[in-house]
């Protein structure tokens, strides 16, 4: 495929995607290459920006979702009362927790190993943000049936090993940030389909219509919504 083939002579240090803010280069990429390689970050947010621009992404069978990047998962999880203190309502942490509020689901790019302790710290800190609102006497409305996040219980929706391998787990992310449909998978997928997700989805950032970087052979314009589904 002429794009893999574009992508595996690249330098390095060259950057192959920029959309809208985030970027990735070769290196970033080597991750979609080889299938032993856990899925950097680059990879991830890229992605999330593209799934984010599809109006079927949002509006899911049991509600609207919003996607959220690692990088802003890991702000939560840092997120203390302390830290929060000086945030005012015109703030970044604050508006995009109201953001949250608003959406009947928040899907993370976080990582979890099976004692959940990122789900107890993401919960945490997401838990000091909405005290900071009550602190800032801001109204708030929400989508949610409460939220009162200490009180939450963790629901195990799916009981069987999807996942047989020990570096797939971001493909995995990605495919049920896409297809989650509040309480269960709109359409199913194993670990077979790894492979060749991994595979497409270097294609997908690559040749996306947004991507900046216009130097890939099977780069064109096209729209948003058939690019995705390639």
């Amino acid at each position: 495929m002429a794009t893999i083939q574009y992508i595996v002579s690249a330098s390095e240090k060259k950057e192959l995607v920029h959309i809208d803010t985030y970027s990735a280069t070769k290196k970033d990429l080597q991750c979609l290459l080889e299938s032993s390689m856990y899925l950097s970050d680059a990879v991830i947010n890229a992605y999330i920006r593209i799934l984010k621009a599809q109006p079927s992404i949002q509006a899911r069978q049991d509600g609207d979702a919003y996607l959220e990047t690692t990088y802003f998962s890991t702000m939560i999880r840092d997120d203390s009362t302390t830290k929060l203190r000086d945030q005012n309502e015109k703030s970044f942490r604050v508006v995009r927790t109201l953001t949250y509020l608003q959406h009947d689901m928040v899907l993370d790019s976080m990582g979890s190993s099976s004692r959940r302790p990122e789900l107890d710290q993401l919960l945490k800190g997401l838990h000091n943000r909405i005290n900071h609102l009550a602190y800032l006497k801001m109204k708030t409305q929400t989508k949610w049936k409460d939220v009162k996040l200490k009180e939450w219980r963790v629901v195990e929706c799916i009981n069987r090993r999807m996942q047989t391998d020990g570096s797939s787990c971001g493909l995995f992310v990605l495919k049920f940030m896409k297809l989650w449909a509040g309480s269960r998978l709109s359409s199913i997928f194993t670990q077979k389909d790894m492979t060749n997700f991994r595979l497409k989805l270097a294609v997908t950032l690559v040749d996306y219509p947004w991507n900046k970087v216009k130097g890939s052979p099977g780069y064109k314009s096209t729209d948003v919504d058939e690019a995705i589904e390639k």
